[in-house]
């Protein structure tokens, strides 16, 4: 017989996509503060950058900064990934920038998940509410069901289905 992935222990690591999110956009975003800070500074060599160097840097700053605690994500995600495009077009940047820019666009449509201000002000926007019987992940937050141990007849196959009831 074959194993559906319902019932597999991978499907269980779903819990932890908040969590991961998390520490996905807080890397990210510090990355970015480095990378924009190394712009605006010039190091090693000292020195003014041009306009739309300091531009960048200072989108790179600020909308860094705003994502790494959390805080208006969605939108400075946005306006990262907007100037990461442009930057690998514009300002010649290296590779990474592209993926930069699909990490911060991710972000525009996943949230700031756990630990941002963003889920302080509005609950709803960064982590699954407890309740929420959608998701598996919702139910297993909440306490209610261990998903390895559901044994409603929608979760099992037929044949166990024969077994459990006998």
């Amino acid at each position: 017989m074959l194993q559906t992935t319902r019932n597999s222990p991978i499907s269980e690591l779903s819990v932890w996509a908040p969590l991961v999110l998390a520490i996905l956009r807080i890397v990210s975003a510090l990355l970015l503060i480095d990378q924009g800070l190394n712009t605006l500074l010039h190091f090693p060599q000292a020195g003014v950058p041009d306009g739309l160097d300091a531009a960048a840097g200072a989108i790179e700053v600020v909308g860094g900064s705003l994502i790494a605690v959390g805080l208006c994500t969605r939108i400075a995600a946005l306006a990262a990934a907007a100037e990461m495009a442009m930057a690998y077009g514009a300002l010649d940047r290296p590779d990474t920038t592209i993926l930069f820019c699909v990490v911060f666009f991710y972000l525009v449509f996943a949230g700031p998940g756990l630990w941002s201000l963003d889920g302080r002000i509005h609950p709803s926007d960064a982590r699954p509410r407890p309740g929420d019987d959608r998701t598996t992940a919702g139910k297993v937050l909440a306490g209610r069901t261990n998903p390895r141990a559901s044994l409603a007849g929608h979760d099992l196959d037929p044949l166990q289905r024969n077994t459990i009831h006998d």
